[in-house]
């Protein structure tokens, strides 16, 4: 079950990624808890399923440039790139 927090997962700058997580009560504040700095997608998502409900979702905003080589199934069954969390489709784009 998800809480439905609004959260976001960023790359900042190459190997900086963090997370901001909305406040309890969900919807009712405008407070985000923001955790990091982490040095792979991987790292920053393991630490917010590790720490906190599942919110549900996120969005991840990545810089460009990502060389995908951190590649490993993600819990669907598809292959991710841990450092930057796209998929293989994405690297060709």
């Amino acid at each position: 079950m998800s809480t439905g927090a609004d959260c976001h997962v960023y790359e900042k700058e190459a190997g900086e990624w963090y997370y901001d997580l909305q406040e309890y009560p969900y919807g009712t504040t405008e407070g985000y808890l923001t955790e990091g700095p982490f040095t792979t997608y991987r790292e920053a998502t393991k630490h917010l399923h590790k720490h906190h409900a599942n919110p549900g979702g996120y969005g991840i905003t990545r810089l460009p440039g990502c060389k995908h080589d951190l590649l490993s199934k993600s819990s669907m069954g598809e292959v991710v790139c841990d450092r930057c969390g796209a998929f293989p489709k994405e690297r060709e784009k």
